[in-house]
């Protein structure tokens, strides 16, 4: 192998030496609009779930708060109940 790039002529041997930027096209670039639309999909896609997880926390907060006042409210009437049911006794 090493016999067979000496007996190449110079130019070939120059040009196995080159970077490769010319044997490989031209870059292909994405377009603004496209890259645009993807951006725009992408913000979207990530906003709506950071919004859903926001929103479903709070609905769970919420729950619990209006758990708790039914609790509170049924364990109130308890008492309450409780109260007059002495009190019509006596």
């Amino acid at each position: 192998m090493l016999s067979a790039r000496v007996l190449k002529p110079a130019s070939i041997a120059f040009r196995s030496y080159s970077t490769g930027a010319s044997v490989t096209g031209k870059p292909r670039k994405i377009s603004g609009f496209r890259g645009g639309v993807i951006g725009l999909l992408l913000g979207i896609t990530l906003t709506g779930g950071a919004s859903y997880y926001y929103l479903l926390d709070q609905y769970n907060f919420a729950n619990e708060v209006v758990q708790s006042d039914v609790v509170a409210l049924q364990t109130s009437i308890a008492k309450l109940e409780e109260h007059i049911s002495k009190l019509e006794r006596d």
